[in-house]
């Protein structure tokens, strides 16, 4: 995997597909220089997904590690702020 690459996320991150995407961040992760996710076609989010998320997050937090969105959904951006993970899963700065 190329250093720089981006991760597209998929249209659905549900507890359906959890399992799958937890094994493709924790490659990501390890691979990665950067990380770089682009939420722009993830429409559909649960609370599992969020709970995957926010565990990658903290844990390239641990690797020192940024995570960084480019076009994060208004799905995701909504869901996150309702249960206050925006902060932790990289969606604000402030």
């Amino acid at each position: 995997m190329d250093a720089d690459s981006v991760l597209a996320m998929p249209e659905e991150l549900s507890i359906a597909n959890v399992t799958e995407w937890q094994q493709k961040l924790g490659s990501y992760l390890n691979a990665a220089d950067s990380i770089v996710l682009d939420g722009e076609k993830l429409t559909r989010v649960d609370t599992a997904a969020l709970q995957l998320l926010t565990a990658f997050c903290l844990k390239a937090q641990t690797l020192q590690k940024a995570v960084k969105w480019i076009n994060p959904s208004d799905s995701l951006v909504k869901t996150a702020c309702q249960l206050g993970l925006e902060k932790i899963l990289s969606l604000k700065n402030d």
